[in-house]
């Protein structure tokens, strides 16, 4: 390793700041970030009752066939990914993330409690706790400062990029990563199985979190990979790449199964993600420039570009320590090289063309940022005109004149040799392509499209996953985390330059951190209105438990199959979704990240019931449903009634009737194959 890429024995590994210390300030800090959820774990959901709700669903669906499985129903994982919405579709889990690490961390307590709440929140707070240590660990082995670690840790664990995805646990779950990393860092410093073992486990429990993760961390991984081989010159190390393979492996053999499932979505027609839908989530440039609305420091100035998964910007505190970490690496490294190179005299001409060629790259590197920023830029100083505009030009310029500068100047080889092997240039790099990711497979800046593709398109024609996801702005989660380790070394750097006080320089700058990037008091238990109906009801599942017509339903058939009303409203399907926990029943209703044609049928017949009442009858009649709840308190007007009417028309017998809702038996001719 070289320059402040390598461990410094100077400050030491002691315990001024243990793991399980900083285990228990993240722990401290996750409550207050995200206060009052504390106040209420076992009813309160953080933001809003909406994605929160899927995943309580599914996490639900995941432990139940999982306990049931330990409990000796060895037949119960063969339905793992057939939810019980959407009927009569098959793999309905696969619609969203199937989230099994997850499932696997709540079983204790969903075990014990079958509160699917608490575990949730649980479970949410944990990914702060987690990426946090992660972080630690890694940026602690990287630099040997505790205390530039635990500032990392804070950068990650509570990025502001964090706040718009409080309702997706999925993508919060992206604590894993650090901890592969550090793996690695330590197989290659020890070559013992062990923490080769562990950042395969942790790779796993990665691919298992998220489907975004799994797809967009994977490169990140391999390359980190080849970049402590590279650095260490361990290519032909055949004991390695035997241990390599070996874990590997293991890891495809764990991973696959759990994609089987997608791609047989995929034969039966769930095509690819268009392509224009890709682009509209993809980053702006200026999507750095934009806080999230809830972060209270920022969000009501830091607002550039609004968009779509577009609220980027990571607060000052992680940039700035980024830059300090990089520079000073670059100055010792110059100097390292300084130091290094053969006296001799220089030939004017070499200095004068070298100074020339600096010149050009400084300027190609400009016309980067300034394409980035501005779409380019036109310039006129005399007779002189400088025209740019296109990113992939000024790119290759710049690596042209850099590589005419290695040849030039002897102290600028030696420089450019030293950076493969830095752990520094390799996070800047990753920085660097986690960012050009981000922004999708077209460009863009302030919504003008920059001349020259994205690197995202050849991933998403090239590489199998790309185009079964969504979000490229996804990638903020890892640019978060590559600027973060940054952070690390420019904190560990403070504490170099000032060895009295750059301990309490970098804590304070963790404390303005932790202020400049608050959402508390954050929203719980988001709703909003849908016509005609009342507000839905909070918390999501009263102290009594779900609605007591459940008890009813729980008596049915296991062969019951039931359609809820009101149908097709997100905000109540969702919740048909978790109640139906209660009796585990097939469901005409649901709600996922994709949906199947034949609930888009069903939806534009039965969520106008009042309005169509023939067609609504022959599509429910077609549907497969035995049953059917309908929630009349939900209504307003009166409107329950009628639906319930208009039931009893055709024939369907009242079963039973509890707390404003009733459950009817449709006419044996609805059953399935009549």
């Amino acid at each position: 390793m070289t320059g402040i890429g390598a461990r410094d024995s100077g400050l030491g590994t002691r315990a001024v700041l243990s793991a399980p210390l900083a285990t228990l300030l993240y722990i401290a800090a996750a409550i207050a970030m995200t206060w009052p959820l504390a106040l209420g774990l076992h009813r309160d959901i953080p933001w809003d009752l909406g994605d929160s709700v899927l995943n309580c669903w599914i996490l639900q669906w995941g432990a139940d066939h999982i306990l049931r499985f330990l409990s000796g129903d060895f037949r119960a994982l063969s339905g793992y990914f057939n939810g019980n919405i959407f009927y009569p579709e098959p793999l309905t889990i696969a619609y969203s993330e199937h989230m099994t690490t997850q499932v696997l961390q709540i079983l204790p307590v969903y075990a014990v409690t079958k509160n699917v709440v608490l575990c949730y929140n649980l479970l949410f707070l944990s990914t702060f706790v987690l990426s946090g240590l992660g972080t630690y660990l890694l940026v602690r082995e990287l630099t040997g400062s505790p205390r530039a670690a635990f500032v990392a840790g804070l950068l990650y664990a509570f990025a502001p990029y964090r706040i718009g995805q409080f309702s997706h646990v999925q993508v919060m779950s992206s604590q894993w990563m650090p901890f592969v990393l550090y793996g690695f860092r330590r197989y290659f410093d020890t070559r013992r199985a062990w923490p080769l073992a562990g950042a395969a486990a942790a790779l796993v429990a990665q691919h298992l979190s998220c489907g975004y993760f799994l797809v967009y961390f994977a490169p990140f991984a391999a390359a980190y990979v080849l970049y402590e081989i590279a650095d260490r010159g361990a290519w032909r190390e055949w004991r390695m790449w035997g241990a390599l393979a070996a874990a590997a492996a293991a890891v495809l053999a764990i991973t696959v199964p759990f994609l089987l499932p997608y791609v047989e979505l995929r034969a039966r027609g769930f095509g690819p993600r268009p392509f224009e839908e890709i682009v509209h989530y993809s980053a702006d440039v200026y999507s750095y420039l934009v806080a999230h609305e809830a972060q209270r420091f920022w969000g009501w100035f830091v607002r550039a570009y609004p968009k779509s998964e577009g609220d980027l910007f990571p607060s000052l505190t992680p940039v700035v320590l980024a830059m300090v970490g990089v520079v000073a690496h670059a100055r010792a490294a110059w100097a390292a090289a300084g130091r290094d190179t053969a006296p001799g005299v220089v030939s004017r001409w070499r200095l004068v063309a070298s100074g020339i060629v600096a010149a050009v790259l400084v300027w190609q590197l400009a016309a980067v940022v300034l394409v980035l920023a501005n779409n380019g830029v036109d310039l006129a100083i005399g007779p002189m005109a400088f025209r740019v505009h296109n990113l992939a030009r000024a790119l290759r310029t710049a690596f042209l004149a850099a590589a005419v500068l290695a040849v030039l100047s002897p102290r600028a080889r030696r420089w450019m040799r030293g950076v493969p092997g830095s752990a520094v240039a390799f996070y800047v790099a990753a920085l660097l392509a986690a960012f050009w990711m981000s922004l999708g497979p077209v460009l863009h800046t302030r919504g003008l499209r920059i001349a020259g593709d994205g690197l995202y398109g050849w991933f998403y024609a090239n590489v199998p996953g790309f185009d079964g996801v969504r979000v490229p702005a996804r990638f903020g989660m890892l640019v978060a985390l590559f600027l973060a380790v940054l952070g690390g070394y420019g904190a560990a750097a403070i504490e170099r330059r000032w060895p009295r006080r750059g301990a309490a320089i970098v804590l304070l700058a963790g404390a303005f951190f932790l202020v400049e990037s608050t959402s508390a008091p954050i929203e719980l238990n988001g709703t909003w209105h849908v016509e005609g109906t009342v507000q839905p009801p909070v918390p999501l599942i009263a102290p009594s438990g779900p609605p007591s017509i459940y008890g009813a339903v729980g008596k049915l058939p296991p062969s019951a199959v039931l359609a809820e009303f009101p149908f097709g409203e997100e905000q109540f399907d969702l919740r048909y979704m978790v109640w139906s926990a209660a009796h585990w029943r097939p469901l005409l209703n649901g709600y996922s990240g994709g949906f199947p044609r034949s609930y888009a049928v069903n939806r534009a017949a039965l969520s106008r019931v009042l309005e169509a009442p023939d067609r609504a009858w022959a599509v429910l009649a077609r549907s497969g449903a035995t049953h059917v709840v309908v929630h009349e308190s939900i209504y307003l007007d009166g409107r329950g009634s009628q639906v319930s009417a208009w039931l009893e028309r055709h024939g369907a017998r009242p079963v039973a009737a509890i707390g404003g809702a009733r459950l009817f038996e449709l006419p044996s001719p609805t059953l399935p194959g009549a």
